[in-house]
């Protein structure tokens, strides 16, 4: 499969880091970025790659089988439809694109033209969310009775600091929070309606909602929430968290553990994940492991091999979660719960 990459930030870099460790049946053949410096940071890792100043550029000159799309947010639906046009196979990172229209489109693109379009809602292939996924399916533990998820850490700003201007990247519900927001999804389906509280800043250079908390109503019996924030303070390590209460025992991952998840039954403590040895991948992300991400590129290739559509996140399913973030916007906007279809 001849492999393409659009967008060499620190996204695109550990994608491009992982692609190169696929069997010789993937070969990452040309990489796009619009910034002369990443340019010349794609010639020093990978002497002799391909190099386009834009994806677009890029799909008009090659011919190729599949192509992951890291570019800021703003570009996604864009380039993921050309892509699916060209009957590329697309693998798209999160989130989807700004609204559900954009999604909507690029859901046809991938129909019409019979190709995969994976969205890169990777924690659906983090092992600590596994875990707790099979125990809220299988029970495991009893009804689940609580789950609070945290996602916190610095600012980002981006090329032309497009993290900062929500018509470019959606703020930080959208960029960091919504990988937690596509967790409620996956784990306990579509919530009646969320309501949700946050501290803004200007939405044009600085970064709008930046510090969120959402409850996500799922009627009695079970509460759930969760708070998103790109406004801690520089030396503050990224932390991502949940805490799941059920019957029978409590579940706590915290991202800065070792090991990283703790279930706590009665008086009996254990670690259900030792800490793995896992390859680090130097890409300038605060993630020091690759595997999830890894796993969610072998997964697109082999639904890719099999001919099959993508299960563990569908398109559709992407586009309901970025349908569930527009709602915690709106409901921070307006003051009041917001009803979710």
């Amino acid at each position: 499969m001849r492999v393409a990459l659009c967008g060499y930030g620190n996204m695109g870099r550990h994608h491009a880091q992982m692609l190169k460790k696929h069997g010789a049946d993937v070969e990452l053949c040309a990489i796009a970025d619009a910034r002369e410096e990443r340019r010349q940071m794609i010639a020093e890792d990978f002497p002799g790659m391909k190099i386009y100043a834009t994806g677009q550029e890029l799909l008009a000159r090659e011919e190729l089988d599949a192509v992951c799309v890291c570019v800021p947010t703003f570009l996604h639906a864009e380039l993921s439809i050309l892509a699916l046009q060209k009957g590329c196979h697309v693998f798209c990172e999160k989130p989807m694109a700004l609204n559900p229209q954009l999604c909507s489109e690029m859901i046809t693109a991938s129909e019409q033209n019979g190709k995969i379009l994976l969205i890169g809602q990777v924690l659906r292939f983090w092992p600590e969310y596994g875990v707790l996924k099979e125990a809220v399916s299988r029970k495991t533990y009893g009804e689940l009775r609580a789950l609070s998820m945290t996602r916190v850490g610095g600012i980002s700003t981006g090329w032309q600091n497009w993290y900062l201007d929500e018509k470019r990247g959606g703020m930080q519900i959208f960029d960091r929070h919504i990988h937690d927001s596509d967790a409620v999804l996956w784990l306990l389906g579509k919530p009646q309606s969320v309501q949700s509280f946050g501290f803004s800043r200007d939405a044009e250079t600085a970064g709008g909602i930046v510090h969120s908390f959402t409850h996500y109503d799922f009627g009695k019996g079970l509460v759930v929430s969760a708070e998103g924030s790109a406004d801690m303070p520089k030396g503050f390590p990224f932390t991502a968290a949940y805490r799941a209460t059920f019957d029978k025992a409590c579940l706590e991952f915290n991202s800065r553990g070792n090991p990283t998840l703790t279930l706590y039954q009665d008086d009996q403590i254990s670690h259900p994940l030792q800490q793995e040895s896992v390859e680090e991948v130097k890409s300038g992300l605060n993630i020091s492991s690759a595997g999830p991400y890894f796993n969610e590129q072998v997964y697109f290739f082999d639904c890719i091999r099999r001919g099959i559509k993508p299960e563990t996140v569908t398109a559709a399913q992407a586009m309901q979660t970025i349908k569930l973030v527009r709602a915690e916007i709106d409901s921070v906007r307006s003051g009041k719960p917001v009803a979710f279809f």
